[in-house]
């Protein structure tokens, strides 16, 4: 992915399971990697506009550099996704899981390798050697063997002649446990030789063979990389349990050593880091002291959630909760729910509020909600990861009627930042800081046996879309851990 990203190339990433996606897609946020996701549980309305997002680049070329405002990974579930879509825009089509069906993934490629794509598609199977995956491909390997023959060769010469279809073997055997500790002139090495591969792969589509048979290219790491004989002589032809065994003990083994060492290490410094924290935690405490005793004597209240207490039975409360999308407006709960109900709303750290959206939605539902933002500005009392749980009062003049029978609070959640001297002064929403708000806020409304509801993050308003897939994912975390209904609303603007 680094030498595609870098080329400028844009890549469709299947997956049979959506459980693979999600450690995919904790892989491209550790890498900063755009990207966009489709599987099963993607509503119709995120679908259309993953599509959208991914194929506005196609008019600009594929041979530029990457556009870091487009998608550069398409996350795709290959029963959900590989058939009726036409994404052209990617020139590279990577599975990171087989189909026990040829034909599956046949029709996944065709996302890509079809008419208005203007590119050669290179196609990776990524297949570890020795597993369940060497089997599966050979499986369907002799399964499109018997649909050629069935068929006929006029209509398999045809679709093969079209394109440019390529596999990777790539073997766990590369990587040998008991070389772990080698200096690190050994691990430089490997990846150079890694980094060659790479580039040896990615430089195939430029030398299309004439002949169909030589199209077919499959590359195995303990021929291509000389430089390491060890790498994969201890490994029989045949997987057996025992030799599986023996190499995951060499790993703990290995994996055991290295902590040991680290040990040793952190032993050394623990004496001069338990000083220096015993000095910063005095300081933090006098500053506490005093900022307390100047909140005492203006009378001022911080409304400031405490960290939430996990249950103990969270394995066994995966069913509980969940996550509802409707249409409305989520400052006026009632007309979805009947029961106690928590808005939530993110804000930034400068005790500025507002204009225009939610803003104005708040401070017309109650005049307490920007009164009780700009106090805690006042005292200091707005932190990113805080959240600022506010009581609407029932006899509040300017509390919608028909929010006057039931319990209602405005969760403040400081996941912004702001600075004047930056160009764009505020900055995007922290996602670390929005999943402290998140657990908060869910442990709140479990405590007040309420529901939370909330307006979609990112929509229409030009932020990265992959954000909201780590936001809903979130989203479901919290509603299970803490048994809570939460509401996402999609705004239906005037026309």
């Amino acid at each position: 992915l680094k030498r595609l990203h870098g080329i400028g190339h844009r890549v469709l990433l299947f997956s049979q399971m959506t459980s693979t996606l999600d450690i995919l897609q904790d892989f491209m946020e550790l890498r900063s990697y755009s990207y966009e996701r489709l599987d099963g549980s993607v509503r119709a309305e995120e679908r259309f506009a993953a599509i959208k997002s991914f194929s506005t680049k196609t008019e600009k070329g594929l041979d530029s550099e990457a556009d870091g405002s487009n998608a550069f990974v398409f996350m795709i579930s290959t029963r959900a996704g590989g058939v009726g879509l036409n994404l052209v825009a990617a020139d590279t089509v990577i599975f990171y899981e087989q189909d026990w069906n040829p034909q599956v993934d046949k029709q996944a490629l065709q996302r890509a390798h079809r008419i208005g794509q203007i590119s050669h598609v290179l196609s990776i199977n990524l297949v570890t050697e020795h597993t369940v995956e060497e089997v599966i491909l050979r499986r369907a390997e002799r399964k499109l063997q018997l649909s050629h023959n069935v068929v006929g060769d006029n209509m398999e010469e045809k679709e093969e002649d079209r394109g440019d279809l390529r596999s990777l073997v790539f073997g766990l055997q590369r990587f040998d446990p008991e070389e772990i500790h080698n200096n690190e002139e050994s691990d430089n090495l490997k990846m150079v030789e890694i980094s060659s591969l790479a580039e040896k792969v990615v430089a195939i589509r430029q030398n299309v063979e004439p002949d169909k048979e030589a199209r077919r290219f499959e590359m195995n790491t303990s021929e291509t990389l000389q430089g390491n004989s060890s790498s994969s002589a201890s490994l029989n032809a045949e997987l057996d349990e025992a030799s599986y065994l023996s190499w995951v003990e060499k790993l703990k083994e290995a994996s055991r050593s290295s902590k040991d060492d680290k040990i040793v290490e952190v032993g050394n410094r623990k004496n001069v880091s338990e000083e220096r924290h015993l000095r910063v935690e005095a300081a933090r405490k006098k500053a506490e002291e005093k900022k307390l005793a100047t909140w005492e004597a203006h009378g001022y209240r911080s409304l400031s959630v405490e960290e939430p207490i996990f249950p103990d039975d969270v394995e066994f409360r995966s069913d509980a909760g969940s996550v509802h999308f409707v249409y409305g407006d989520c400052t006026h709960p009632s007309t979805v729910s009947q029961e106690p109900s928590i808005i939530f709303s993110c804000v930034d750290d400068s005790g500025i509020w507002g204009r225009g959206g939610m803003f104005d939605a708040l401070s017309k539902l109650s005049c307490n909600v920007p009164d009780a933002y700009h106090r805690a500005s006042e005292f200091k009392d707005l932190h990113l990861g805080d959240l600022h749980l506010i009581d609407i009062d029932e006899n509040d003049d300017d509390q919608q009627n028909t929010e006057e029978s039931k319990p209602l609070w405005v969760a403040l959640a400081v996941t912004q930042s702001y600075n004047a001297r930056r160009k764009v002064p505020r900055s995007s929403i922290s996602i670390p800081d929005l999943e402290r708000c998140l657990a908060k806020a869910s442990f709140s409304a479990s405590q007040k046996s309420a529901s939370l509801h909330m307006p979609r993050i990112g929509y229409r308003d030009g932020s990265d879309r992959s954000q909201w897939y780590t936001v809903e994912r979130l989203l479901r975390k919290y509603s299970s851990i803490f048994a809570v209904k939460i509401f996402v609303y999609y705004y239906r603007r005037s026309p």
